[in-house]
Parts: structure tokens; C-alpha cells; sequence
């Protein structure tokens, strides 16, 4: 392979799309001692951002070096270890100092490619699988369609409620309302009359008519969706929840509203939205790579890297800086699990990006490598062993 870009190739690796010969040449430029200067560099900035070297104390650079290449030398089998302290001295320097260093050394690198071999028995023995494609649709005269959770996707036009692979589902007599519910541990797809598309996370439920008549396109929305919205300039498009209304023309943006959340996120991936708050907040317009957040009565805007809040319609869990609590939120709806929060550290945070199509197990023992901690898991009750 000719001129080689390691930069590219720890890129594809993070993201799990590189072949068996790049691999290779991965693999021989860690093998080699020395490169371990472009070794530590490439490493730091992954890890703290492009200009972290050099305003990272020796300590804790040398502890994101040691922590990173450990978890790069499991995985690909490499024979030398780098010439830092052991793990136990960087607990100690932790303890001392009373730092969390979670934040930036606790990723692990955990990107595991083929299996779950490193999951614990005790997780193992234990083990749940992710979440799938399962919704029900439910009419407004009370009918009720459990969904085929091959079919992945419904599709509502003017003459029927369908699969997108042809299959009716519903011949529809008139003009109604339905609402599409995901439970725990599901997901499912749906594209709107108006060409709109919508993929909703797991317990989450969107209303909407089966035919768009009148001034706008109005939809209610509970927990987590994506949206790409077919562009109409005569009818907005809106999507209401409990404390927001979200307003665009054709546009890409992500949304969650659950609940169990402090706040309501929008994301906003592609075009333009206009947000107003429920309890008197000032309107704002959000531009591609924003994101609002909505605390109560203030809006908080914020440049923001999209795809970590987008990751979840494309199968992976991704965190940077993530509190735990918020993580393991998001790890119980997807596998739906109990967890017990009492035992759960508020200082830890996350970086990972982990497939949601892994069981349980891999997904906790990555945690476990992150954080320094152990996890119970009672059928589907989860909570955390210091």
C-alpha cells in the first residue's frame, strides 16, 4: 500500500470500516517503537481534541498514552508494551490527586471488531440481546397493527398504510390519526404522506395524521426521533412536544424529549429550524451543526459534533464526555433494563462508540474498562459494584 496515512487509517478503524490489508499496515505502525512519538500525538488528539498535547500536564498525557495503547495492543495482538508506568501507578496519581481520569484516558480505545471475547462470564452468563425493529401503530378509531419487525419501515401515502416493500397494511377509508409506539428495546422507521422520513428510538411514539391537510404538517413527538422532512414552503412542518415546538421547512435534525431527561435536545443536522418554548422561552433558529438545548424556560445554543446525537439511527451508541447515568439511560431504553442509579459515580465520564447490535455483556464490559467499575446484572436489573 503506497503512501500511507495513518491519520486515515486510526479514523476508519475508529469507525469500523477498515479492510484486512489496512488493518495490517495499523497494526505494523504500532508494532514499531519507533514511531511512538506520531504514536502518542495521534493518540492525544483522538482522545482530547487536536490541541491537547501541549496543554496536558506530563502526568496525565502519559496516562491517556498508557490507558490507549493497552486497549490497542489487547485488541490487535501486539507482542511489546510501551515503556510507561503500570496501571497501578496511574491509580495511584489518580487517587492523589483526586482526579477522574475517566475523561480522558478511560475510552480504552474500546472498539472491539469481531467478537465479544472479552466480555466477563459474569456478564456472559447473563447476557441480553439489543434491541430490534418492533412498533405498534394505533389508529384513532382503536385499531391496533403490531408491526413486522423484518419490515423495518411503514409508509403512509393517500390510498393505504403499507410496508415499504409493497406489503398494505391498512386500506385507509378516510382521514385519521395514528400513532406509532416503540417499546423498550425497539425501533422502527416511517415515511410520512408527504414524503417526510422518521426514524424513531426506542420507547418513544409519534402522532400524526394519515394525510397532511390545512396550513402545516403537525406531529407529536415523546421521546427520541429523526427527522428528514420533505421541503414544502406553503406548509411548515411541526413537530410538537411537551416543551417545544419545532418549526422547519425541509430540513434534517434530531430530537429527544424523553421524559427521564433533564432537558430537551435538538439537534439540527441539515437546513433550518425555529424552536419556541412552551414556558415563555425566546424563539431561536437553529443552523447546521447547532444544536438548542431547553432547560425549563431557556434555550442554550451551541456548536456541536451532530453525529454523536445522530449515531443511534445508524446503529451505535456514540459518548464523548458523557455523564454514566446519562449513558447507562440510554443503554437500559435500547435493552430494556431497570437500573438502580443509587451506586452510579456522577463524576465518570464516557468516551466510546460501541454497535448497538452487541449484547449486553460487551456493552457493560466496556463500561466496566471505562470507569473502573463492576456491574450486577439481576435478570433485567442493573447496578453498579464499586
Amino acid at each position: 500500500m503506497e503512501n500511507i496515512n495513518i491519520e486515515e487509517l486510526f479514523k476508519k478503524y475508529i469507525e469500523e470500516t477498515i479492510t484486512d490489508e489496512e488493518l495490517s499496515h495499523l497494526y505494523d505502525f504500532f508494532q514499531r517503537k519507533e514511531n511512538q512519538a506520531e504514536q502518542d500525538a495521534l493518540l492525544i488528539s483522538h482522545f482530547l481534541g487536536e490541541n491537547s498535547m501541549s496543554s496536558l500536564p506530563d502526568t496525565r498525557a502519559r496516562i491517556v498514552k498508557d490507558q490507549a495503547w493497552n486497549g490497542i495492543r489487547e485488541q490487535l495482538g501486539i507482542t511489546h508494551a510501551p515503556k510507561y508506568k503500570q496501571i497501578s501507578w496511574w491509580k495511584g496519581v489518580a487517587a492523589a490527586a483526586g482526579l477522574l481520569l475517566v475523561l480522558s484516558s478511560g475510552f480504552y480505545f474500546y472498539k472491539e471488531f469481531a467478537n465479544n471475547r472479552y466480555a466477563t462470564s459474569q456478564l456472559a452468563s447473563r447476557d441480553i440481546p439489543p434491541g430490534t425493529n418492533r412498533a405498534t401503530l394505533i389508529a384513532s378509531d382503536g385499531t391496533v397493527y403490531p408491526l413486522n419487525g423484518e419490515k423495518q419501515e411503514i409508509v403512509v401515502d393517500r390510498e393505504s398504510i403499507h410496508y415499504k416493500d409493497g406489503d398494505t397494511l391498512s386500506v385507509k377509508e378516510s382521514i385519521q390519526r395514528v400513532t406509532l409506539s416503540t417499546p423498550r428495546g425497539g425501533q422502527y422507521r416511517v415515511t410520512l404522506s408527504d414524503g417526510t422520513r422518521v426514524w424513531l428510538n426506542a420507547a418513544s411514539s409519534l402522532s400524526y395524521p394519515t394525510v397532511f391537510n390545512g396550513k402545516d404538517r403537525r406531529v407529536i413527538l415523546n421521546g427520541e426521533a429523526y427527522f428528514e422532512v420533505a421541503h414544502n414552503a406553503s406548509q411548515p412542518f411541526i413537530v410538537h412536544t411537551s416543551n417545544q415546538d419545532v418549526t422547519v421547512l425541509g430540513t434534517g435534525f434530531n430530537i429527544n424529549c424523553y421524559k427521564d431527561e433533564n432537558n430537551t435536545v435538538t439537534t439540527l443536522v441539515s437546513g433550518s429550524v425555529k424552536l419556541d418554548g412552551r414556558e415563555g422561552a425566546a424563539s431561536v433558529q437553529l443552523h447546521p451543526g447547532e444544536q438548542a438545548i431547553l432547560d425549563k424556560a431557556n434555550f442554550d445554543v451551541a456548536v456541536v459534533d451532530v453525529s454523536l446525537y445522530t449515531a443511534w439511527k445508524d446503529g451505535d451508541f456514540r459518548f464523548k464526555a458523557t455523564p454514566l447515568a446519562e449513558v447507562l439511560r440510554q443503554v437500559a431504553r435500547w435493552y430494556d433494563l431497570k437500573v438502580d442509579y443509587t451506586g452510579v459515580p456522577e463524576d465518570i465520564k464516557v468516551h466510546a462508540s460501541i454497535r448497538r447490535d452487541k449484547k449486553l455483556s460487551t456493552v457493560l464490559h466496556a463500561l466496566e474498562k471505562i470507569g473502573d467499575i463492576k456491574f450486577e446484572v439481576k435478570e433485567r436489573n442493573i447496578s453498579v459494584v464499586h
